[in-house]
C-alpha cells in the first residue's frame, strides 16, 4: 500500500443523481477529506457538495487532474456522459485510483481512463454489510473505505464481481417470490393471510438455522432415500408454476448435494413428455 493511501488523503466525488443520500455520501464522509465534487455540470457539482456539507464543486474535470483517489455514483445514462467527457479532459490516469461505489463502471473502462486502477464498493442484501473488489491500489483504498462502514467487509475477486451478485440475488431478491409462493399455498389450505404469511417465514427461518448449524447434513435427505410416490403427489397438489419450481429445486438437491441418483432419474423421468401415438 502506497503511504498515501496509509494516511488519510484529499480525494474526490464523481457523482450525480441522488449521491449524496447514497453509500457514497457516507463514504464521502469517511476517512481523509473531500476535496474536488465533480458533476456533468457545475450545477450538479454545486448542488451535490451542498447535499454532503463538505467537499468544492468543481465546474469542470481538471479538478480531478491532481487527485490520485476519485469516487463514482452516477446513473449509467449519466456515467456515459462523464465518460465522454473525461476522455477530452487531458487528465493522465495513470497512478489514479477510482472506485466505483454502488454503479456501474463500464462506460469509464476505455481509453484513457483505463490506464488507472478499478476497484468497486456495493451494499448486501445482508444489512450493514458491504462488498468489495477490484485490483491493484484502487481495490487496497476501496477496502479501507468501506471498511470505516463495515469492520470485515467482503473482498470479492476481481474476476467474480458477476458470480458474487448472481449469489446475492438467488440469496435475496430471487428468494422473495418464493416464500410468497409458500404463503399463497398455504392459504389455500384455508390460512388466514397473516397466519400464513408467519408460517412460511417460520418455515425459511427453521430451515435457514437448520443449514447454520449442520451445514449440507440439515437436508432432509441427507441420508434418507425420498419416496417419488409421495414427492409426485405433492407436486401434482400444486399449480403448475409452483410444482415446476418445486420439481427443479428438488433435482438441484440431489445434483447439489450428489445424493439419491436413481430418485433424481425417476422425477426428470416423469417429467417427459409423452408421445403421440403413431
Amino acid at each position: 500500500m502506497s503511504r498515501e493511501l496509509e494516511s488519510p488523503v484529499e480525494f474526490a466525488l464523481v457523482g450525480a443523481g441522488p449521491a449524496a443520500t447514497s453509500l457514497a455520501g457516507a463514504l464521502a464522509h469517511g476517512p481523509g477529506r473531500l476535496g474536488p465534487v465533480v458533476g456533468v455540470s457545475y450545477r450538479v457539482a454545486s448542488r451535490l457538495a451542498n447535499s454532503l456539507g463538505i467537499g468544492t464543486p468543481a465546474r469542470d474535470t481538471a479538478a480531478l487532474r491532481n487527485t490520485e483517489l476519485i469516487l463514482f455514483h452516477a446513473p449509467l445514462q449519466q456515467m456515459k456522459i462523464l465518460a465522454d467527457q473525461f476522455e477530452h479532459a487531458g487528465i493522465n490516469w495513470s497512478g489514479k485510483n477510482l472506485i466505483f461505489v454502488d454503479c456501474d463502471s463500464s462506460p469509464m473502462e476505455r481509453a484513457p481512463m483505463s490506464n488507472a486502477s478499478f476497484a468497486w464498493i456495493t451494499k448486501c442484501p445482508i444489512p450493514g454489510r458491504l462488498a468489495v473488489g477490484g485490483s491493484g491500489t484502487a481495490r487496497v483504498a476501496a477496502i479501507r473505505l468501506a471498511s470505516a462502514h463495515d469492520r470485515r467487509p467482503l473482498i470479492v475477486p476481481a474476476t467474480a464481481r458477476s458470480a458474487f451478485q448472481a449469489a446475492m440475488l438467488l440469496g435475496g431478491a430471487a428468494l422473495t417470490p418464493l416464500i410468497d409462493s409458500v404463503a399463497h399455498i398455504l392459504r389455500g389450505t384455508g390460512m388466514l393471510d397473516k397466519v400464513a404469511s408467519q408460517t412460511a417465514v417460520a418455515l425459511f427461518t427453521a430451515t435457514i438455522q437448520a443449514y447454520a448449524r449442520s451445514g449440507r447434513q440439515s437436508w432432509e435427505w441427507h441420508v434418507h432415500e425420498p419416496d417419488i410416490d409421495t414427492l409426485e403427489s405433492h407436486l401434482n397438489s400444486l399449480q403448475p408454476a409452483e410444482s415446476r419450481v418445486l420439481r427443479e429445486l428438488l433435482l438441484l438437491g440431489f445434483e447439489r448435494f450428489q445424493r439419491h441418483s436413481e430418485s433424481a432419474e425417476a422425477l426428470r423421468s416423469s417429467l417427459a413428455p409423452e408421445l403421440p401415438p403413431e
